[in-house]
């Protein structure tokens, strides 16, 4: 049979589970930029975001015979959702990453739940950041807010850079500490209510 765009993502599935390598192909060629997108909008990190999606997609055909998917885009999005659960929660980030969603502004494409989502986590990342001692809030906030290397912290501060380097490493341990179980619930929640039994 001829797949063409005028098939269904359902009628793609269908052809999917026979194994039908151009229905997998229409697939990917549908879904997988918006799927990335997804994922890139938490991580911002290219080659992660890419693993992941491709991750979705060799899974997909290895169960293909075995999926029961009645809608393929939320899906799809919930699978990104539980892939970047699991690299958040495997500690694979890249160090920036919870300083970073401090300052993560909002993209026009997104949701009102997701708006709100992150407005939250906005939040908690402030509130943890407000906890941190001191010195430790100053060295951090230099660092994300100015742009500031360890070594123009250490000159500015009097300190040495291996004290600077050290409470950078203190506060994004605080944080993340605060912040990954607020995080993995964001983007867990809409997966188990999904999925209710």
């Amino acid at each position: 049979m001829r797949i063409d765009s005028t098939h269904s993502d359902l009628e793609l599935i269908s052809l999917l589970k026979r194994g039908d390598t151009y229905a997998f192909d229409q697939l990917y060629a549908r879904h997988w930029s918006a799927m990335y997108r997804s994922a890139f909008y938490l991580l911002r990190d290219e080659e992660a975001c890419m693993d992941i999606v491709q991750d979705i997609f060799t899974w997909l055909w290895e169960k293909r015979r075995e999926l029961d998917i009645q809608a393929v885009p939320s899906y799809l999005r919930s699978a990104v959702r539980f892939k970047v659960a699991n690299y958040i929660r495997s500690g694979k980030i890249r160090e920036s990453f919870y300083a970073d969603l401090a300052t993560l502004e909002t993209e026009t494409t997104i949701g009102s739940q997701e708006l709100l989502e992150l407005n939250d986590l906005k939040t908690i990342i402030q509130q943890a950041i407000n906890t941190l001692p001191e010195k430790c809030r100053q060295i951090f906030l230099l660092s994300r807010d100015r742009q500031l290397s360890n070594q123009q912290i250490a000159d500015l501060l009097g300190l040495s850079i291996k004290t600077v380097e050290a409470q950078k490493t203190i506060a994004l341990k605080r944080i993340r500490a605060v912040v990954e179980p607020h995080l993995l619930a964001m983007l867990l929640c809409p997966i188990l209510t999904h999925y209710h039994y």
